[in-house]
């Protein structure tokens, strides 16, 4: 039954968007300054793993044919979900802590001067690290409805 191409496809998008995810937790682990982890995206990797778990128990159960495929693919396709909201629930609170250390960097007279005469464009980039938590709001809006259309 985890043969099937449904089945089978969710496996892998999870697999990667989990990677992913635990490759930006620990880097935003590393930049936190107290080394403070993120709950919320460790939960979510939990209840995906409760998921599967249920997958994988199907064989103890009464379910078959049709109805255990359904059952899986249900189950699998939750899993999937936990693991998307976990990977933007990180990618959230990495450009947080990325915006926190640069607007501290950027805060001290002495070296916003500097910044200023070294780069031209200073308030431009500045601006621009403004607007990125919501360009970062609508890729992720657009790719969520994208892959939820699909299937």
């Amino acid at each position: 039954m985890l043969s099937k191409p449904d089945i089978c496809h969710y496996f892998d998008e999870m697999s990667q968007v989990h990677m992913y995810t635990k490759h930006y937790l620990l880097i935003s682990e590393e930049i936190s300054e107290d080394g403070i982890t993120f709950l919320q995206p460790l939960k979510e990797h939990r209840d995906a793993y409760d998921h599967l778990m249920r997958v994988f128990a199907l064989s103890m159960k009464d379910r078959e044919g049709a109805e255990a495929e359904k059952y899986a693919l249900d189950n699998v396709k939750k899993a999937f979900g936990h693991e998307y909201r976990a990977f933007f629930d990180t990618a959230d609170w990495f450009t947080y802590i990325c915006r926190k250390y640069i607007r501290e960097e950027l805060s001290f007279r002495a070296k916003k001067k500097k910044y200023e005469q070294t780069y031209a464009d200073f308030e431009e980039v500045k601006t621009f690290l403004n607007e990125v938590p919501f360009l970062y709001l609508s890729i992720g809006k657009k790719k969520m409805s994208v892959i939820m259309n699909r299937f």
